[in-house]
């Protein structure tokens, strides 16, 4: 019967899935906050009554509506928009599923202290163990029940663990990794840096991305293995890798 709730919750779902709420920020909701759509608005909550508050038929919704399979390339009338879901955001990937993607792209899996070989992250619910992935890419300890515990804004931290931890080079240069297992084998680089794009990002490099990639093979005294290491590197660092969009 609050009519606050169904807005709330409609908007929240919202902005979990698209990036952003209707009403910004999602709790902000009072008559000078208003929405960048209230007729979008309250369609949502209209819904969410009609469903009776069934998340998942809701949840069902917003996933076969047009405005979320947007792609995330903009164009030149909307580029600069950031609030009338003209094309999809891009989101930071929460620190689990990135420790799995780059565990799964670089062909070895991490071990957590005191669970078996082979979990992933997103299987881990201890919020005790300590880890300094988990802390400095927003994984929530959950000392409360806030869903602000967890963050997933982007930090100078995480950009240089990416690219200067031992950790992130152990698992690229692992003797039984992705880069060495293909740098071993028979393949011209062009395969190689296919490869590697299709294991990381899920698709083929476009022909301006191998141009660059090839350069990493191109000398005299070219070592294979570290090309293949630095071309792995530079994907793992890449916005298309780190980000969901």
């Amino acid at each position: 019967d609050n009519p606050f709730f169904a807005r709330s919750i409609a908007n929240r779902l919202w902005a979990h899935y698209l990036g952003r709420g209707v009403v910004e920020p999602i709790d902000d909701m009072r008559d000078t906050n208003p929405a960048t759509n209230e007729p979008l608005l309250k369609a949502l909550a209209d819904h969410l009554h009609d469903v009776n508050f069934d998340l998942k038929a809701f949840t069902r919704t917003l996933l076969n509506s047009r405005v979320y399979q947007l792609s995330s390339r903009s164009n030149t009338s909307n580029r600069d928009d950031n609030q009338n879901f003209s094309h999809a955001a891009y989101k930071a990937l929460p620190a689990e599923v990135l420790l799995d993607a780059i565990s799964y792209s670089t062909g070895v899996p991490e071990k957590f202290n005191g669970w078996p070989q082979g979990y992933r992250a997103v299987q881990v619910w201890d919020n005790r163990m300590p880890s300094y992935f988990f802390r400095i890419f927003g994984r929530p300890v959950r000392a409360s029940v806030c869903e602000c515990e967890r963050s997933n804004e982007p930090s100078i931290a995480q950009a240089l663990h990416l690219l200067n931890s031992p950790e992130i080079m152990q698992k690229i240069q692992h003797r039984r990794g992705r880069a060495r297992q293909l740098a071993g084998r028979k393949l011209p680089p062009t395969s190689i840096i296919d490869e590697l794009y299709l294991g990381t990002l899920g698709r083929y490099p476009r022909a301006e991305e191998k141009t660059l990639m090839l350069e990493a093979f191109t000398g005299d005294d070219i070592d294979r293995r570290a090309a293949t290491e630095d071309v792995l590197w530079a994907l793992l660092n890449s916005r298309e890798f780190v980000y969901n969009h």
